[in-house]
């Protein structure tokens, strides 16, 4: 196994720290985890071409096991520990280095609640690398800034980093959406953060997109050859 491969599959709901802990669901030659993040602004499965074999797999630690994975080379070979049919440790080696990653009790991983009914989607923006990079360019302008806000009127979508209904410094900028994915819809405000950390993780993807509700709910897709991302966004209250 390619270890490039696996980092990008953590680093998909691991998003630079906002992650920890996560089930890994290994089956029939894929991997699947559904994930919170600690703050619990964003849910959020990603899923994978990587065999681990038919196990449930408990990571708790994800920052450690990243840090492990720093020790060997790219061509690494994984082996699965079980004791009763419960995974208890993953084996990681390379040609010249033994290292073992302990796994947790399943029940001490936070429960990813489900989204049993989803609202009716206000704007849907095509993600772009135009468009991630002016969004990521806005973020890095504003480092500060915790949020961005997302409005529609008249067929077009604005973007505003650091929204605010008082007077603050900002980033605005436009996209054109085609005129049946776009309702008016008055600002609406996520994680600039979270977000930000999506985009970078999924900066390899073939097809993205953005969809938002005037109900609170972002829903953010990625799908590649190998990799498919689903994050939800859960609206900030701004003053």
């Amino acid at each position: 196994m390619k270890k490039t491969e696996l980092l990008n599959y953590i680093s998909r709901y691991h998003l630079a720290g906002a992650t920890t802990s996560v089930k890994w669901n290994a089956s029939g030659g894929s991997l699947q985890s559904s994930f919170i993040t600690d703050d619990q602004n964003v849910i959020g499965s990603v899923s994978a071409n990587i065999d681990l074999g038919n196990q449930t797999l408990g990571v708790y630690a994800t920052p450690q096991l990243v840090k492990m994975l720093s020790a060997v080379g790219d061509d690494v070979e994984i082996d699965v520990k079980d004791i009763d049919g419960k995974a208890v440790s993953m084996d990681i080696s390379d040609k010249e280095v033994n290292m073992t990653f302990m796994l947790a009790d399943l029940s001490v991983i936070r429960q990813v609640p489900e989204l049993k009914q989803l609202p009716d989607w206000n704007v849907m923006v095509p993600l772009d690398k135009e468009f991630v990079s002016r969004f990521i360019k806005a973020k890095n302008a504003l480092p500060e800034s915790e949020n961005f806000g997302v409005n529609c009127k008249n067929g077009k979508t604005e973007f505003i980093v650091n929204y605010s209904s008082i007077n603050t410094s900002r980033i605005k900028f436009e996209v054109t959406c085609q005129a049946d994915t776009c309702k008016n819809m008055d600002t609406v405000c996520f994680s600039s953060n979270l977000f930000k950390e999506i985009l970078q993780a999924n900066k390899d993807a073939e097809t993205a997109k953005l969809e938002v509700s005037q109900a609170g709910l972002a829903r953010v897709t990625f799908a590649s050859q190998n990799y498919t991302s689903t994050y939800y966004l859960v609206q900030l209250q701004t003053a």
